[in-house]
């Protein structure tokens, strides 16, 4: 029985992958041995030989059913890669042998290699150009325009460098021009494709790079003698392998139509910039020749000439484009106007002459107003006659200024298709969005009930005397007349108090009153609008909950826009909570849970709208208790250390530990850093739970640091907590203390805290940060920056800042089922945008086998996260790090 498993294919398995890995090692040391000792024009051919293994795995995955692709491109290409590499081996061959014959007068290794290039030409072209790509005849124009540019652009640096004023050998220059126009027309036909898109692109991108590096191969043997031949045949035949590489991959690995296909009459690379590179490296080349004497002949000034007229006709191909799709965007602009003001809004638009060119259907129900009456004439003569030439003034004045004026109401006198007079406000938005030109949006709101309402709360002395809004009691009484009300708003403002400092009471008050004005007037006529404080305002409206926080957000944007009265420019910035109203609760009831939602949105940025629920009540009571417990938990031995270990990839090994706090409270248990850290920092206590965090963590680190001599610690911090002297006194203690290295100890920044807007009171300024993050690199510690990409990223800090480790949250790299490519394009130029800034980059929160496979796929090298270790106590650490103690040692 063990003789017959020992015969069997898999006890055979083992033995055939150590010989075929022996003959790969000496296949490669027989290369390198002949790359070495050859002349550089035979090591190149033989070096472009190398290229036949791929086509070889081409050939072997279209015979076993594994080609992503078609069977026929996959042969295709595979046969012009092998055909290629057969040529260079001939033509290294012949260099060896025979350097001196001529084949109608072209030297024989020159002749090899052109020869082939018309029949690899073929073979990838036919390749390239299949499925048949269906475009309209414009869209054909500027591909055929870009295979002219192209080809001018890969022909022109060329001729102008080598034969311009130089010797001009035939099969240097048919080379040159007929692989020029060949590999232009592969990479524009991948650029181009519609069908297939997702192969085509690396197909024509190999094939060109193919075509271009044959094309080098020809010229370089045909101008053997030149000082840089030997240069360009050995980058030739590096090309050549490359390219074999990626029509592999566009043709093995690459389904077709990986990617979505653009919609009907859209042609998506109509934007990509083809010429740019091109373009830019043949005025680069010409600039240099001018400098250093040389001159232009009549076919590089052919070539330029073409190059230039091929861009420019391009272009104007797009510009047609371009108004044909603006036509077609104008149809659909009828059916947006229909929908944005096709709502309960009045609205009508206005042209140049300001004459009602549209009204919204609601215009005939709430005013009685047909299309027939309106369409067609001067909004002015809409109006009552007194109101009629400021109505004009106003509305000239709001066309002229367009959006920058847009919210300015203006009280105006409308009749009414009863023939009653209305007392309105008209409002302006700007231009039509579907008609984006010399036209206004013109809003009107019917306010005759919100003044018989308004002169109501006054006579009854419910109304708040600097603002006229109503007060709290306005607002009870009012709500009588709502019981239909659907929703609480409640707003509050900041800054008032900075705006008085600064520029006197006064003003504040002025700020205040204005800010009851634009209330008001971008409220319906039905919502109640008051004042419950200094600096508190309410909303009780009609709105369902969508448009209550609709309402609520636009409210906010309306109040927060910059004040400007004597002169000066006053700012300031709010929340703002909602609650529904119920029959069974009181107004007082649904004030007070606006309110409470109203703290909650506080704990967020300016402009935060929040929704009251019963779960809030159960955070804030939540809140309140930490905010009481917090002071002395240090003393009370409540606070405890979790480590998680940070692994090194492709080894698996832990190279280091980050130290994660939390807070055991005896009765809410555990909280998290996430949620300790910003409310010490609140409370004043950052400094004493950091301080303690620091030493507890350090204190078992120098244990391990004995028999780990390259682990390191993390240690989360903020950024405030960076600028204390205190803390800057704890660091250098616990470094003098337990004799750790600097570049042991990391200090990591969470990407939020660094992009939080600076504050004169809490939030330290960002060169200052910067600042001290300086002398504490210099000093030898490290900083990382954790959670990049888990939300909105600022590059120019990471630019200004000194950083050395890039810490990618899983939102980055997370693997949903329908975006794996998309997933891992951005993980590729999330970890090269961190090598292009000097930083280490580390995969945070790594979960699944998918999520390691993406980030080792991008070259990422370190890993943290559940699937490597979850957080764990210090002993158990301790095992862990035993564990792998030896284990390079054993692998060895």
């Amino acid at each position: 029985m063990a003789g017959a498993a020992a015969c069997s294919p898999a006890g055979r398995r083992p033995g055939r992958s150590v010989l075929v890995a022996l003959l790969a090692v000496l296949a490669g040391l027989a290369l390198a041995a002949a790359l070495v000792l050859l002349p550089p024009h035979a090591a190149a051919g033989l070096l472009t030989a190398c290229s036949a293994g791929v086509a070889v795995a081409m050939i072997r995955a279209v015979a076993t059913g594994r080609s992503g692709g078609p069977r026929l491109r996959a042969l295709l290409l595979a046969g012009g890669v092998l055909v290629t590499a057969l040529a260079g081996a001939a033509a290294g061959t012949a260099f060896l042998v025979a350097p001196g014959v001529l084949v109608a007068d072209v030297p024989l290794p020159a002749e090899i290699p052109l020869v082939s290039i018309f029949f690899v030409a073929g073979l990838l072209l036919a390749a390239i150009l299949r499925p048949h790509q269906r475009r309209e005849p414009l869209v054909r124009l500027r591909v055929g325009l870009d295979v002219v540019g192209m080809t001018a652009c890969l022909t022109f640096p060329p001729w102008l460098l080598l034969f311009s004023a130089g010797d001009r050998h035939g099969a240097s220059i048919t080379a040159l021009v007929f692989g020029g126009g060949a590999a232009a027309a592969a990479v524009v036909a991948g650029v181009h494709a519609v069908r297939h898109r997702a192969a085509l692109q690396w197909c024509g991108l190999g094939a060109a790079l193919s075509l271009v590096g044959l094309t080098a191969l020809v010229i370089g043997m045909d101008l053997a003698a030149e000082p840089n031949a030997a240069i360009a045949v050995l980058a030739a035949a590096v090309a050549i392998n490359v390219a074999a590489g990626l029509l592999w991959y566009g043709s093995v690995r690459i389904r077709p139509d990986a990617r979505p296909i653009p919609p009907a009459g859209s042609d998506p690379s109509a934007s990509f910039p083809l010429f740019a590179l091109p373009a830019l490296g043949s005025a680069l080349v010409t600039v240099l020749h001018l400098i250093n004497g040389g001159s232009l002949d009549p076919v590089s000034i052919a070539l330029g000439t073409t190059m230039i007229v091929a861009v420019a006709s391009r272009e104007w191909t797009s510009a047609v484009a371009l108004r044909r799709h603006a036509g077609h965007l104008t149809d659909q602009g009828n059916r947006l106007r229909s929908l944005v003001f096709g709502t309960a809004d009045v609205a009508i638009v206005l042209d140049a002459e300001l004459a009602v060119r549209w009204q919204s259907p609601a215009t005939a129900l709430q005013f009685g107003l047909s299309d027939e009456v309106v369409l067609g004439r001067a909004a002015s003569a809409l109006v009552h006659p007194d109101h009629a030439d400021a109505v004009h003034s106003f509305l000239a004045a709001q066309l002229v200024a367009g959006s920058s004026a847009a919210g300015r109401g203006f009280p105006v006198r409308l009749r009414d298709g009863y023939g009653r007079w209305r007392e309105t406000e008209w409002t302006t938005s700007g231009a039509d969005p579907a008609e984006p030109g010399r036209t206004l949006v013109v809003h009107i709101r019917d306010v005759s009930n919100l003044r018989d309402l308004e002169q109501a709360l006054r006579e009854a002395t419910h109304l708040d005397q600097q603002t006229s809004l109503a007060n709290r009691q306005g607002l009870r009484r009012a709500a009588e007349l709502i019981p239909d009300a659907g929703a609480m708003i409640v707003i509050e403002l900041g800054g008032l108090t900075a705006v008085g400092d600064v520029h006197g009471s006064d003003l504040a008050e002025v700020v205040v009153v204005e800010a009851a004005r634009r209330l008001r007037t971008r409220l319906d006529p039905v919502d109640i609008p008051a004042r419950l404080s200094e600096t508190r305002f309410a909303v009780l409206t009609r709105s369902g909950a969508v448009h209550a926080h609709l309402l609520a957000s636009q409210l906010l944007n309306a109040l927060t826009s910059p004040y400007t009265a004597a002169g000066t420019v006053s700012h300031v910035f709010g929340w703002a909570g909602l609650a529904d109203v119920t029959p069974e609760a009181t107004l007082d009831e649904a004030i007070r849970r606006a309110a409470l939602a109203l703290r909650s949105a506080r704990a967020g940025p300016p402009g935060a709208v929040e929704w009251y629920d019963e779960e809030m009540e159960s955070r804030l009571l939540r809140r309140s208790t930490l905010e009481q417990d917090l002071p002395g938990a240090v003393s009370r031995g409540e606070l405890d250390l979790s480590y998680q270990p940070v692994v090194e990839l492709p080894t698996g090994r832990p190279v280091g530990v980050e130290a994660l706090l939390v807070w055991r409270h005896p009765t809410l248990g555990a909280v998290p850093e996430s949620e300790l850290l910003p409310l010490a920092e609140e409370l004043g206590l950052l400094t004493q739970v950091g301080g303690w965090a620091l030493h507890e963590s350090c204190r078992r680190f120098v244990d391990w640091r004995r028999r780990h001599e390259s682990l390191w610690l993390a240690v989360n911090v903020r950024p405030l907590e960076l600028l204390d002297p205190a803390f800057q006194a704890s660091l250098q203690t616990v470094l003098e203390v337990y004799r750790i290295p600097p570049p042991a100890l990391v200090l990591e920044i969470a990407e939020q805290d660094l992009l939080q807007v600076p504050d004169a009171q809490q939030q330290p300024a960002v060169e200052e940060l910067a600042a001290q993050l300086g002398r504490l690199r210099a000093q030898g510690m490290r900083v990382a920056v954790d959670h990049f990409g888990a939300g909105p990223t600022s590059l120019s800090r990471l630019r200004i800042l000194p950083l050395d480790l890039l810490k990618i949250d899983r939102d980055v790299f997370g693997r949903p089922a329908d975006a794996v490519r998309q997933i891992g394009a951005v993980m590729d130029v999330t970890v090269a945008l961190g090598r292009r800034l000097g930083l280490e980059v580390l995969a945070h929160g790594l979960q699944t086998t998918e999520d390691l496979d993406t980030v080792q796929a991008a070259g990422c090298r370190l890993g943290q996260g559940d699937l490597l270790g979850r957080p764990m106590p210090a002993e158990h650490l301790e095992a862990v790090l035993e564990q792998h103690r030896d284990a390079p040692r054993r692998h060895g």
